[in-house]
C-alpha cells in the first residue's frame, strides 16, 4: 500500500512540520501537518473537559438553581446520552456531505452550546444547552476519528493514534483539576466560559482544514442512504466482532471512574488528597500503554500482543477480587496492570478496525466511538449494583469482561467465514 499511496513534500517551513514531512496522505497547505495533528488533539480532549471539567462545580449546583442533586445530574446525564448519539449519525454524515462541513458544524454548536450553558438562567435550560454542547462534541469526536485514516499515512496511524490515547487517559484527570482552580477565581458559568473559548480555538483551526473525502468517494442519496453507511459496516461481522471484544474492557475503566473515589476514602480511609494521588498514579501509568505499544510493536504482532494483553488483564481481575482489599497501594498496583494494558491495545485496534473499510469511514468511527462509549456507560451502571464493596463489583467486572473479550477473540480468529488480515501477521 505504501508504494502507491502519494508522498507530499513539506508544505511548511516551520522546524514541526520538517519533523513530520511524509505522515500525510494529502497537504494541508494551511494547516500543514503539525496544525492538523494540534486540531485532532484539541478535539480528541473535548470530551473529557467538556465532563470532567465540569463535575468540582457540580455540588453547587442545587442550592444556586433551587433544585434537587438528581434533576442536577441530568446535565451530565443528557450530555452523555447525547454525546453517544452525536458519535453515532454524524460520522455517517461525514461520509455524505465531506468531513469538513460536519467538522466545522460541530465545533461552532458545541461553541454556541458552551456560551449558552454560561448563560443559563434555569436548571432545565442548563440541561438542554448541555444537550446542544453534546451534539457539537459528538460529530466532533467521529470525524477527527476519521480524519486519522484520511489524513495519515498507513504506517504513521498508530503513532497518531497512540498520542490521542494518552490524552483520553490524561484528560478525565486533568479536566477536574483545571476545573477546581477555575472554580477559585470564577463562579460555575467561568468553567462554560473556558470550554466556549477552547471550542473557539479548535472552530478558527477548523476552518482552515481542507477536505479529504473527495466528492465521488461520498455516499449518495438521502438520510436514509447516509445513515444506512452504519448498517453496511455494523453487518460487517469480523468488524463487530472485534470491536465488542476490545470495548469490553472500557467497562472497567469506566467503573473505576465511577467507584474510584468510594474505594480510596471510604473503603480505605485515604484523604481525599490522597485519593487524587492513587487516581493521578493509575491514569499516569495507563497513559504509558501506548507508548509501550510503539516501542515494541516492531518486535512482534498485534496478535500474540493482544493476547499477553488479555491475559495480563484477567490475571488483574482476579488478583483484585482476591487481594485487591488489602491495602490502597495494592489495589492500585493490581488496577494499573489492567488500565494499563488495556490502553497499550487501544491505538492499533482502533487502526485495525478503520482499516477494515474502503468506504465509509466516517460510519466506521461512528460506530467504534458509540460502541465504546456505551460500554463505558454500562460499566458505570454495573459497578454501583450492591455488591458487598466495590473492589468485588470492579474486580468481577474486570475478570468477566476479559473472559468473554477472550471468547469473541478466539472464536473471530478460528472462524473461515472472516478474515481480519493485520490480525494473521
Amino acid at each position: 500500500m505504501n508504494d502507491t499511496e502519494p508522498q507530499i513534500e513539506p508544505n511548511s517551513k516551520s522546524q514541526n512540520d520538517r519533523k513530520l514531512n511524509g505522515w500525510l496522505l494529502k497537504p494541508q497547505s494551511k494547516l500543514g501537518t503539525f496544525g492538523l495533528t494540534t486540531l485532532l488533539l484539541l478535539a480528541n480532549i473535548i470530551i473529557p473537559c467538556s465532563i470532567d471539567m465540569y463535575t468540582p462545580a457540580l455540588p453547587s449546583l442545587p442550592a444556586y438553581f433551587n433544585t434537587t442533586e438528581t434533576v442536577v445530574n441530568l446535565t451530565l446525564l443528557s450530555f452523555t446520552l447525547f454525546l453517544a448519539l452525536g458519535m453515532l449519525v454524524f460520522g455517517a454524515v461525514s461520509d455524505r456531505f465531506g468531513r469538513k462541513p460536519v467538522l466545522v458544524l460541530g465545533l461552532a454548536t458545541y461553541t454556541l452550546g458552551g456560551l449558552a450553558c454560561a448563560l443559563a438562567w434555569s436548571v432545565y435550560a442548563l440541561i438542554a444547552f448541555r444537550i446542544v454542547q453534546a451534539i457539537g462534541a459528538g460529530a466532533t469526536v467521529s470525524v477527527s476519528t476519521a480524519l486519522v485514516k484520511d489524513c495519515f499515512q498507513p504506517d504513521k496511524r498508530e503513532k497518531v493514534l497512540s498520542i490521542l490515547q494518552v490524552l483520553n487517559v490524561v484528560g478525565p484527570v486533568a479536566a477536574p483539576l483545571l476545573g477546581g482552580f477555575l472554580l477559585r477565581f470564577f463562579p460555575w458559568r467561568g468553567n462554560f466560559v473556558a470550554l466556549a473559548i477552547f471550542g473557539a480555538i479548535c472552530f478558527v483551526l477548523s476552518l482552515a482544514f481542507e477536505e479529504t473525502l473527495p466528492v465521488d468517494e461520498r455516499r449518495q442519496g438521502g438520510i436514509i442512504s447516509t445513515l444506512s453507511g452504519l448498517v453496511v459496516v455494523g453487518k460487517n461481522r469480523a468488524f463487530m466482532q472485534y470491536l465488542v471484544a476490545m470495548g469490553l474492557l472500557n467497562t472497567a475503566f469506566m467503573g473505576y471512574i465511577v467507584s474510584s473515589s468510594y474505594i480510596y476514602q471510604d473503603y480505605f480511609g485515604t484523604s481525599p488528597q490522597g485519593y487524587t494521588y492513587f487516581f493521578a498514579l493509575t491514569a499516569g501509568l495507563a497513559s504509558l500503554g501506548p507508548i509501550i505499544w510503539l516501542r515494541i510493536s516492531s518486535h512482534t504482532t498485534p496478535r500474540r500482543y493482544t493476547f499477553v494483553v488479555l491475559f495480563l488483564c484477567l490475571a488483574s481481575g482476579v488478583l483484585i477480587i482476591t487481594l485487591g482489599g488489602t491495602s490502597a497501594p495494592l489495589f492500585c498496583g493490581l488496577f494499573a496492570i489492567f488500565t494499563t494494558a488495556q490502553s497499550s491495545m487501544r491505538p492499533f485496534s482502533t487502526n485495525i478496525m478503520l482499516a477494515q473499510q474502503k468506504r465509509d469511514t466516517g460510519s466506521a468511527a461512528s460506530l467504534i466511538n458509540f460502541t465504546i462509549s456505551i460500554f463505558g456507560v454500562m460499566g458505570m451502571s454495573l459497578v454501583q449494583i450492591s455488591w458487598p464493596h466495590y473492589i468485588l463489583g470492579l474486580g468481577l467486572q474486570v475478570t468477566l469482561c476479559t473472559l468473554l473479550s477472550i471468547f469473541l477473540y478466539v472464536t473471530l480468529l478460528k472462524s473461515k467465514k472472516v478474515h481480519i488480515a493485520e490480525l494473521e501477521k
